[in-house]
């Protein structure tokens, strides 16, 4: 009987296969007679549409070729004025549907007359060859128009270029080049192609199938293909090409006369989709007989076969629960209903490399490690009772092992226990990995301290503590003072050791009084509750007077300190991120005290702190936004009062922060490193001004402008004075750039070289606020510096105090003594001025003059200049 099913079977299988393989093999055939048929179809419909859309390009760019001709033969001839030209240019660009913009320029490509709004192109850029009529296709913004250039030489009676007739033409559109060639077809393609594989015209636009011709070529192997495919004038041809990952079916033909390829294509997927359509039938067809048939024939076998394949899937599963119990690596133990073992695999090692041996017929409880169990088998038996399953883990000190047992229960039909099976597995491994993850997680490897993660944890549960018991909790961030630089000299191994040696230090100091932390690098953190801010000040002082003893390592014998910050809660934030982020802050202000020393956050800190941020943020946009702007104040000479020239001021108004203090937003900007531009703007503003003031009178003026010493140690300040000579036109010798003594004294060896350059521009250099800083001769006369500016502090006071008029005196004869003009700032009143004019000094500054002007208000003062204006203080 299973002999004859199986006969049976294997006949109508060979029947249905047969069946099946035939009229697969009439489908393929079907299939591949009916491409073909698509494929001449759409052979037959390129060649005449790639003729029409030939002759159609040729006439329109042999009209326009003849048209823009005729156009520079009368401009030529007839000698034409501009506004004739004009007139002209605009009656042809009338006519001319197509055109978007009609132009005459000079053989330099000045523009002579035009149209439209394009009148700043640079027309000799879109042509690549000096002989060429047809340009680059280009668009003027980003989201215009496409536009296609054309142009014909002006040539006087000899024949030399005299310059160009160019027009622009639109592309795509209504009123446009394609529209003379009908496109309708959805899915045909067209294309213009240059020599040199340049896509001129294109027809959809495509990034899937031609990308935009305004910033790519088609391949040298689409470019080879068009070649042959139009190297016979006499006829068209197709071809099948693969371009940007797809497959094409193109024909072309070429215009010589403008080195043109006209391309007319089909994408194979949409050959496909026509062959699809059909063919659906065809298949869905062959699909349903198939089916029908191969549901007939399961019918027909389902009986036969189905009690055979559940008696095998059983024997199956037994066998598979077999081997899974045999090579499981868990203990796997059947017991009956006393715990009396009846099965057992044999695959607990129990930490040996022999397994356990647990025999049948014995007590389970009694074997290693089930006698773990022996004090809780009544309620894991009273457990599994109710069904269910029990699992436990349980560790053997001796053997310093870990087990799981996992034990569930099997009932008879009266639903009593009568067996158990037991899992047990050793996780001594797992148990030993977690401890190490959670140490690696949780513990600096470095320090052993608790890492930053742990940090949160631990603070937010001193937090809860603190909130259920109303106590305060400080925060105490710190950090080594100079640790880059040990690192960087020492290395970083010393380096290591050290902060070793200060995680040693602050378990010792804080003991059991307080937490420490590692938070990352050099930083660290301590926390601790505390009943008044004594205490708090009491453990920081603790710390930074343990912290500074000295350091031996690797026979080194070093010194560091700490900067600590505080916060407090619940007064300074009651979340762990609110006391790390102010604690942090409280930090920053140590640091910028001088460091090893210790601050308590405040909201006076935060509020300057925010204020920083603010700037920072602000600044960044301000001179693209327009905000910040340039005054100046004029340089008197004493004798006379005449205006000798100016010192540019920078200003800023902020629509959000309101006015902003130069010396905020300067600070700022070199934090975050943005005074470059800052700077290149005010001497470009300057000088541009310069001109416009030298203009109002007759005499020379001068123009002093602040450079800091971040631009002259970081950026190329020369390139900077040099571009901006060269853009304004400027004479270099009426700038004169201003350097603060202080900053000079400092980086003299640094920036003396960049200063040297700068003079070799022509420009000449002065010290401000010269007496406030480090004077000294040494590196004045080193420093060559063509002037020196008295800081106001000494003009202020001169006239009543006898020591700022002798210190006055002195700078001004030893001055003139090494050949330097003197600027003296802050003059207010006549007084003032006399003295200084006894001295000798030269030139002054101040509110006596003018205050710090905008430029329309300077011009107004320059134009009607009285001796003393109603507005001056």
């Amino acid at each position: 009987m299973t002999l004859d099913r199986s006969k049976t079977k294997s006949w109508f299988q060979f029947l249905y296969g047969l069946l099946s393989i035939l009229m697969l093999l009439a489908l393929l055939a079907f299939g591949f007679a009916t491409w073909k048929d698509v494929e001449v179809q759409a052979n037959n419909t390129l060649l005449p549409h790639n003729a029409t859309l030939s002759s159609v390009v040729g006439r329109f760019f042999q009209h326009q070729d003849k048209l823009l001709g005729g156009l520079a033969s009368s401009i030529l001839s007839e000698q034409n004025e501009d506004g004739v030209i004009q007139t002209r240019l605009n009656d042809v660009l009338l006519a001319t549907p197509q055109m978007r913009v009609l132009a005459v320029i000079d053989i330099k490509g000045r523009v002579l007359a035009t149209t439209g709004n394009l009148q700043t192109l640079e027309w000799r850029d879109l042509f690549d060859a000096e002989q060429q009529t047809i340009g680059r296709p280009f668009r003027p913004t980003f989201v215009s128009e496409t536009l296609l250039p054309m142009r014909k030489a002006i040539l006087n009676e000899k024949g030399a270029k005299l310059g160009y007739v160019v027009a622009a033409y639109r592309l795509l559109g209504n009123n446009a080049i394609w529209q003379e060639a009908e496109e309708s077809e959805r899915n045909r393609r067209s294309l213009v192609v240059g020599d040199d594989g340049r896509v001129y015209l294109s027809y959809p636009e495509s990034d899937t199938f031609w990308q935009s011709f305004v910033s790519s070529k088609v391949e040298d192997d689409f470019l080879n293909r068009l070649k042959e495919l139009a190297q016979d004038k006499g006829r068209s041809a197709s071809s099948n090409v693969s371009y940007q990952d797809e497959e094409l079916l193109i024909t072309a033909s070429r215009l010589d006369e403008y080195g043109l390829f006209i391309v007319s294509g089909i994408q194979n997927t949409d050959l496909l989709s026509l062959w699809l359509e059909r063919m659906k039938f065809v298949t869905l067809s062959v699909l349903i007989f198939l089916a029908a048939g191969l549901l007939v024939f399961r019918v027909i076998l389902h009986r036969a076969t189905k009690f055979e394949s559940a008696r095998n899937e059983a024997e199956s599963n037994v066998f598979k629960l077999s081997k899974a119990i045999d090579q499981s690596p868990s203990s796997v133990i059947v017991t009956d209903e006393h715990w009396v073992v009846e099965y057992a695999n044999k695959r607990l090692s129990g930490g040996s490399e022999e397994p356990i041996q647990i025999e049948s017929g014995n007590a389970l409880l009694d074997s290693f490690p089930h006698n773990l169990l022996q004090a809780e088998v009544k309620a894991i038996s009273e457990h599994l009772a109710h069904g269910g399953s029990w699992y436990g883990e349980r560790r053997a000190k001796e053997q310093k092992l870990w087990f799981s047992f996992s034990i569930s229960s099997m009932h008879n039909d009266k639903g009593n226990v009568n067996n158990y099976v037991i899992v047990t597995q050793d996780i001594t491994e797992r148990k030993q990995a977690e401890v190490r993850l959670y140490k690696q997680a949780n513990f600096d490897a470095l320090t052993g301290l608790p890492n930053r993660r742990r940090t949160h944890d631990l603070l937010g549960e001193a937090l809860k503590s603190a909130w259920k018991n109303s106590l305060n909790v400080a925060v105490l961030y710190m950090d080594v003072d100079n640790f880059k630089q040990i690192n960087d000299t020492f290395g970083h191994l010393l380096g290591d050791q050290m902060l070793q040696l200060i995680a040693v230090r602050l378990q010792q100091i804080v003991g059991q009084d307080a937490i420490a932390c590692h938070m990352s690098g050099d930083e660290f953190l301590v926390f601790m509750n505390f009943e008044s801010d004594d205490d708090v000040i009491a453990m920081a002082e603790k710390i930074m007077d343990v912290m500074k003893q000295p350091v031996l390592l690797e026979s080194k014998r070093l010194f560091i300190s700490v900067s600590v910050g505080v916060s407090r809660y619940p007064e300074d934030s009651d979340d762990v991120l609110g006391l790390l982020k102010h604690a942090d802050i409280a930090l920053y202000e140590s640091k910028n005290k001088g460091r090893r020393c210790y601050s308590f956050f405040s909201k006076e800190l935060d509020a300057r702190n925010k204020r920083k941020v603010e700037l920072e943020t602000e600044i960044r946009h301000a001179l693209t936004n327009k905000e910040l702007f340039m005054v100046y104040q004029t340089k008197n000479l004493i004798g006379n009062k005449e205006v000798y020239g100016f010192e540019a001021l920078m200003r800023w108004q902020s629509p959000r922060l309101g006015f902003v203090s130069p010396e905020e937003f300067i600070t700022a900007a070199e934090e975050i490193g943005v005074i470059d531009k800052l700077g290149e703007f005010a001497l470009m503003q300057a000088c541009m001004d310069l001109k416009k003031y030298q203009m109002l009178v007759s005499q020379t003026l001068t123009m002093a402008v602040n450079v800091s010493m971040h631009q002259l140690t970081n950026s190329d300040i020369v390139e900077t004075v040099k571009h901006v000579i060269e853009e304004t036109g400027i004479n270099p010798s009426v700038l004169e750039l201003e350097i603060t003594e202080s900053l000079l004294a400092q980086s003299l060896e640094e920036v003396q070289p960049v200063l040297n350059r700068l003079l070799e521009l022509g420009v000449s250099l002065s010290i401000d606020d010269f007496g406030t800083g480090y004077s000294s001769l040494s590196y004045l006369t080193r420093f060559p510096v063509s002037a020196l500016k008295i800081d106001r502090c000494f003009v202020k006071d001169m006239v009543e105090n006898r020591s700022d008029a002798t210190l006055t005196h002195t700078v001004i004869t030893m001055a003139h003594k090494l050949g330097l003009r003197v600027v003296a700032e802050g003059i207010e009143d006549e007084d003032q001025l006399a003295l200084l004019r006894v001295y000798g000094c030269d030139i002054g500054q101040g509110y006596f003059f003018t205050k710090p002007l905008n430029f329309n208000d300077m011009s107004t003062h320059l134009k009607g200049r009285q001796e003393k204006p109603d507005w001056a203080i």
